[in-house]
């Protein structure tokens, strides 16, 4: 009986490589379900899993004329099933990892752009700050870059807490003016490094 169907199966083997679309389809009716169970076991996904499905015996197509050599179908499957499902794993992974690396060299130039750009608001900012009264400029930088309270930039300076505070409303005031114009420009840089 194992003789028959090995007879039978070369036959099938002969009529395809010849280009039997008849013996192709009942060659792919007969082992689909094997290949497409190996391939879900693999990939574990259906979607995938069907798609090998497709390919191998696309290749299988493609390839027939080498079928009327091949003594063990099922061997000659199993062979061809496995090198192409460990090459999509390895594509997957090749892709994985290059989008992975393209998501890296993305955030690297965000940061390097926002970078860009914090250093040209500090540009301005400072050329502002030093366009204020003295005074205002001391009250200003020691709150701001010292980090100081006002109770200690009066203790400081040698003024009340009142006066620091009218003297930091007044700078602020003034930057605020100052900068405006160049906050659509930063908006605009922000807006378009987000996407």
């Amino acid at each position: 009986m194992a003789q028959n169907s090995n007879i039978d199966e070369k036959k099938l083997l002969l009529e395809l490589s010849q280009g039997s679309e008849l013996a192709f389809t009942n060659m792919y009716n007969q082992y689909k379900n094997n290949v497409y169970s190996t391939a879900l076991r693999i990939t574990k996904s259906k979607i995938q899993a069907e798609e090998a499905v497709q390919d191998i015996f696309l290749k299988i197509w493609q390839n027939r004329d080498v079928l009327a050599e091949v003594d063990h179908f099922e061997n000659y499957l199993y062979i061809i099933s496995r090198n192409h499902l460990f090459n999509s794993i390895k594509k997957i992974a090749r892709e994985t990892s290059q989008i992975a690396e393209f998501n890296q060299k993305e955030a690297g130039i965000i940061d390097t752009d926002s970078n860009i750009k914090d250093e040209q608001y500090n540009t301005i900012l400072n050329q502002i700050v030093e366009q204020l009264p003295p005074q205002q400029q001391k009250v200003y930088q020691m709150a701001k870059r010292d980090g100081l309270s006002h109770q200690k930039i009066g203790e400081d300076l040698g003024i009340s807490t009142e006066t620091v505070k009218k003297h930091m409303a007044q700078a602020l005031k003034f930057i605020r003016l100052k900068i405006s114009p160049y906050m659509n420009m930063f908006m605009s840089l922000l807006l378009f490094l987000k996407f």
